[in-house]
């Protein structure tokens, strides 16, 4: 007998109808006289009772999710036992005889952390532009791979999209590689085949161990990330959008920059860092009125809604000190903008001008991190659901 199956071997057989019953052993005994006979030709289709059947057949057996309802919870944080504050020491020092609720603190990170584990219908990109350089954005950039990567459980990058020679590569773990995007874009053509493996793919970014996210660097010679324009931007990001789940990209200072307009082409959520300085607040608000300018131009409202859903993340650090009365006004400024304002505290392993390394970085900074991711993952899921609907009115037309 032979091991090569044809399928020729296999009778075909019609899916079992929930509303008929079960050939007998007589009926499967008359098939052999059944194939032997001609088969019936029938001009006018169906019967109407045979088509019925059909129907209700392809049709789902149970519809309506009132059953469900009844054990449906979203969340279950405010049920979880408390493991930080007074109420986890009181919980534990009693034996768990007293059980005091979880605290607000507590079930505020909860929450956000639920945020943060959110699953999209396709690769999400996130975006950190800001055109005044020394602001944050790579440690902002890291800052959110590193939520990201730790909370998620999905594959994240961090790009360093920098038109010029961008600092992600040396403020992250090279762990002994020396690739940059410059040396992937040589080797393109054999991630763009479905042949291609993330293994490989791998080999040509940085990974940040437990802060579990990659990087991306930019190469370190300026002249060669200028040739990087709008169409090498967009085969790498389509090669990186097969490997990874969630892509933040750290970009450079230059926003009419051709790799710059091709990121803000497929970005998903912008992210602004802000340091209360007039400069600073200035620069954020030009590039504002920059990509304000342009959804009306091109009659494509894309740009103006990522500004007015934009995160803006107000950085700590040095420069000239402003008064309370000027740092409530710049933030007046950018909260009539945009949809969120997050302060990060200071924090020295994010100011040393070396390597931000996530293990290293305090509560406090860390916490707020949270914040920010999950303010992010709100506007992501807010631009996934749009998609969706739109994505049905078009089937439905």
């Amino acid at each position: 007998m032979s091991t090569n199956w044809s399928g020729a071997e296999r009778k075909s057989r019609a899916p079992i109808s929930l509303l008929n019953p079960e050939p007998s052993v007589e009926d499967n005994a008359a098939e052999p006289a059944k194939e032997t006979a001609a088969p019936a030709v029938s001009v006018a289709g169906p019967a109407p009772a045979q088509q019925a059947a059909v129907e209700a057949q392809a049709a789902p057996l149970v519809s309506g999710r009132r059953s469900a309802s009844v054990l449906q919870k979203d969340n279950m944080n405010d049920e979880l036992p408390p493991a930080t504050g007074w109420q986890a020491f009181l919980r534990t020092v009693t034996f768990g005889l007293i059980k005091p609720k979880v605290g607000a603190a507590e079930l505020a990170r909860r929450t956000d952390l639920s945020a943060i584990q959110r699953v999209y219908s396709r690769p999400m990109r996130i975006m950190v532009a800001q055109p005044l350089g020394g602001v944050g954005k790579t440690m902002c950039s890291v800052g959110i791979g590193s939520t990201f990567g730790i909370h998620s459980g999905q594959h994240a990058i961090v790009w360093d999209n920098n038109e010029m020679m961008g600092t992600l590569g040396v403020r992250t773990n090279a762990n002994g590689s020396t690739r940059t995007v410059w040396d992937l874009l040589n080797v393109l053509e054999k991630f763009e085949t479905i042949e291609a493996r993330k293994g490989d793919f791998s080999y040509y970014t940085r990974h940040q161990g437990k802060n579990q996210f990659s990087v991306l660097a930019s190469d370190e010679d300026p002249d060669r990330m200028k040739s990087i324009g709008a169409d090498e931007f967009n085969r790498i990001h389509t090669v990186v959008s097969r490997f990874y789940d969630t892509i933040v990209l750290d970009t450079g200072n230059n926003t009419r920059s051709e790799n710059w307009l091709a990121s803000i082409d497929v970005t998903d959520q912008l992210v602004i860092p802000v340091r209360l300085q007039r400069n600073a607040v200035v620069s954020a608000l030009r590039m504002i009125e920059q990509l304000e300018s342009m959804s009306e131009r091109q009659g494509n409202p894309h740009y103006k809604n990522l500004v007015a859903n934009a995160v803006v993340v107000i950085t700590q650090g040095g420069g000239a000190k402003v008064s309370a009365t000027d740092q409530a006004s710049l933030r007046a400024q950018l909260e009539s903008t945009v949809r969120s304002i997050i302060d990060i505290p200071y924090d020295a392993a994010l100011d040393n001008g070396s390597i931000i390394d996530w293990q290293l970085v305090g509560d406090p900074a860390r916490r707020a991190f949270e914040r920010v991711t999950a303010e992010i993952a709100a506007g992501l899921l807010e631009v996934d659901n749009r998609n969706a609907h739109a994505s049905i009115n078009t089937t439905n037309r």
